[in-house]
């Protein structure tokens, strides 16, 4: 949470911080600043003192409503002045300016750096940067680093936006499910009109409209993957593919709301039926769920969770990526990862080797077992996402039935 900076700073022995960038595609700037349009801001704070904003004229407005302490930059670091005074250099012109933050803000001691932007400018700025600092060491975090442990756990505002985003997502889901039902069914096709079949293309338009009337935005494209492409986890789905009954069909939805968080559900479908190998392994799959479920609370370790999975599936006769890595059959993925303002995030319910991370108040994780068979036709999947309120109580973001079987209309 963002009440443990000053704490996560202190473990890392780190003095103050500095994030650069837009708010736009950089979660760090957003997770601080809220969600607001900044371009080329620059926030930074020393170890126990607030945060502070220096933002363009133009964003003042926005700048005003994060709540931090506010530096004009045009004002107090003028770009173009900067520019004119390195006779058109502009690393030049952008190391004196964070020379000059630096400076200003007592910036000394060790100090992350955090944000995103070009790789290569990146580089060069900061290499150049290191050059000029005295009583400055400038340093770097690579994984877990002090907003990604920070990000793990959400506050009050965060879980109830989430839990938000989570209600208006089942509502997309059900409206989909109502979508299919409308259509009429023929030799096992379903048809968009008296002779022209029934499309995922057809869906997904229908989806968008949903999204949009709900305040939803696709970051991209939202899974909803029929018969063998559904065996392939991210595979979105091809538009011009018609619609059948007894094809399992995974659909994996993962839309962003207005404040920057995102959602993330997946529920498995088969319209009409379902056919007796994507049965058995729907009903281990959802077997497999309610048990991890049912062992879910606070203290746990994230990784035990990944051995409970391969453990039931190994025992089931399937291949899992701990017996089988790299395998593209079977359980091919972790159980599991925090959502926020990043699709995935921690924590992760991974078996990597450094994953020593146990449950704790303000995780927000999805579980999402599923079993893959390109060679069969087939893949299924189910995932919820939960949290643990401060109390460490669970509770459920998604609320939507989980029957494989959406009854179809008699031909």
């Amino acid at each position: 949470m963002k009440t443990d900076l000053d704490q996560l700073m202190q473990d890392r022995d780190l003095d103050g911080f500095i994030v650069m960038g837009d708010t736009s595609g950089n979660p760090i700037m957003q997770y601080l600043a809220g969600p607001i349009h900044l371009e080329r801001a620059v926030i930074c704070k020393r170890r126990n003192a607030p945060l502070t904003l220096i933002h363009g004229s133009m964003e003042r407005d926005n700048a005003a409503q994060t709540g931090m302490a506010l530096i004009d930059r045009d004002q107090v670091y003028n770009p173009y002045e900067l520019v004119k005074k390195h006779d058109g250099n502009r690393l030049a012109a952008q190391v004196d300016y964070l020379l000059q933050v630096i400076d200003d803000f007592a910036l000394h001691g060790r100090v992350g750096f955090y944000g995103q932007a070009d790789m290569g400018s990146t580089y060069l700025l900061l290499n150049s940067l290191i050059d000029r600092l005295e009583n400055t060491e400038i340093t770097g975090e690579f994984a877990e680093s002090l907003f990604h442990n920070a990000r793990e756990t959400k506050d009050a505002d965060e879980l109830t936006e989430l839990g938000e985003l989570g209600r208006r997502t089942c509502l997309v889901v059900s409206e989909v499910q109502e979508f299919l039902q409308s259509h009429q069914v023929r030799d096992e096709i379903l048809l968009a009109a008296e002779d022209a079949p029934l499309t995922i293309g057809h869906v997904r338009n229908f989806l968008r409209q949903r999204l949009h009337e709900y305040e939803l935005f696709e970051d991209h494209k939202t899974i909803f993957a029929q018969g063998k492409e559904a065996a392939v986890p991210h595979n979105a789905g091809t538009d011009q593919q018609i619609l059948r009954l007894g094809q399992a069909i995974i659909f994996d939805i993962f839309p962003k709301g207005a404040s920057g968080y995102f959602y993330d559900m997946t529920r498995t479908w088969s319209l009409g039926y379902a056919t007796d190998p994507v049965w058995e392994a729907y009903q281990q799959t959802k077997e497999l769920f309610d048990q991890v479920m049912a062992n879910f609370k606070v203290g746990e370790l994230c990784s035990s969770f990944q051995v409970q999975a391969c453990d039931f599936f190994e025992a089931h006769g399937h291949k899992t990526i701990r017996t089988h890595p790299g395998t593209h059959e079977g359980y091919v993925h972790s159980l599991g990862h925090g959502i926020g303002l990043d699709i995935h995030e921690g924590p992760n319910l991974s078996l990597d080797p450094g994953n020593l991370t146990r449950l704790q108040p303000g995780h927000v994780i999805t579980v999402e077992p599923g079993l893959y068979y390109p060679d069969r036709g087939f893949g299924v999947r189910v995932e919820d996402a939960v949290a643990f309120q401060t109390d460490g109580t669970l509770i459920w973001l998604t609320d939507y039935p989980y029957d494989l079987v959406v009854p179809m209309p008699k031909a």
